[in-house]
């Protein structure tokens, strides 16, 4: 899973430039038709907002339409799989967050494709910060006094996560491995079930997607008690993080990329990471991104490679020892 191929290092800038020439003709005149962009999710969710808004971006950048399908089930494997099975031209291209390229191959008794080998790392897009609140009755209101809490109180507080094997599910579970607690965790099909039972006081707390408790964290029907990214985030700025509330070696966070099949061109891998950063430089991408609870990432497809192998190293001693499984 953490070997990193030629062909990645090939994708770093400079590199296509010079073996452009030793390219057949036919690489050159990409795209030379419509792109498919898959999305291994439902339609209408951060994921696939940005897909659609990256696709308009590229469309304009390349002189042919970039076309979002969403191809969603199996925690997003369903997708992924149609993009590792595609040619290597290029014209399929997938937008996705982390889960079907890294925490699905450690959730899974099998996957239907291998991401480390299967395809080509791109260009790492966006952040999703996640978000640990609780209800504003509750006597803790920062990570840390939750932590002391919860020593005092083992198993007593209800946690509500998202469904199992999730990203704000695994967060939860790297902060009780980090902090040594224990709390009585509650998962739920999805969000909405989430936020009602929490609004409702089944639960004591949660975690989930910033944008699914900002307004009842504005409204102070919830109170943040600290995110899961590294640095502070725009919409919730005075909530520091976790791992700045003593809970060491601590970052969990989802995070979106573009990706296509194993054995790209190297020049379409550069013009495709090129015109992402240039994306994310955009004002309208910077003001697009907060709303959606998303801050900007970037970068080269090595940094992407990278990430990915970090994120299954980071995550496979957390889910055997929660014994996680989606299957």
């Amino acid at each position: 899973m953490t070997s990193i191929t030629r062909r990645h290092f090939g994708a770093l800038a400079g590199g296509a430039v010079l073996a452009a020439a030793a390219r057949p003709a036919a690489a050159q005149a990409w795209p030379s038709r419509p792109v498919t962009v898959v999305v291994p999710w439902p339609a209408g969710g951060s994921t696939d907002v940005l897909a659609r808004s990256v696709s308009r971006h590229f469309s304009e950048r390349f002189g042919q339409p970039f076309v979002v399908e969403n191809r969603s089930g199996a925690n997003g494997n369903i997708g992924a799989a149609s993009v590792a099975r595609a040619a290597a031209d290029g014209q399929t291209l997938m937008v996705t967050t982390n889960g079907p390229i890294t925490n699905n191959t450690l959730l899974f008794k099998s996957m239907p494709f291998n991401p480390s080998t299967d395809l080509t790392p791109i260009a790492l897009l966006a952040e999703l910060p996640i978000v640990i609140a609780a209800r504003a009755q509750m006597p803790y209101r920062t990570v840390q006094e939750l932590v002391a809490y919860a020593k005092a109180n083992p198993d007593k507080v209800n946690c509500g996560t998202p469904p199992l094997g999730s990203a704000a599910h695994l967060a939860i579970e790297l902060l009780m491995h980090r902090a040594g607690i224990r709390l009585n965790l509650v998962p739920y099909r999805g969000s909405a079930p989430l936020t009602n039972d929490l609004l409702a006081g089944a639960v004591d707390m949660g975690i989930d997607l910033v944008t699914t408790y900002l307004p009842h964290i504005e409204a102070g029907t919830l109170r943040a008690l600290g995110v899961t990214s590294l640095a502070p985030i725009p919409q919730l700025p005075g909530v520091p993080p976790v791992q700045a509330q003593g809970v060491a070696d601590y970052q969990a966070t989802g995070w979106i990329s573009l990706l296509g099949p194993a054995n790209m061109q190297e020049e379409t891998i550069g013009r495709l990471n090129q015109a992402s950063n240039a994306y994310l430089g955009l004002d309208q991408t910077k003001a697009l991104l907060p709303p959606l609870g998303l801050t900007p990432l970037g970068g080269t497809p090595m940094d992407l490679t990278r990430r990915m192998a970090a994120e299954v190293e980071q995550w496979r001693p957390i889910i055997a020892a929660a014994n996680i499984s989606v299957e």
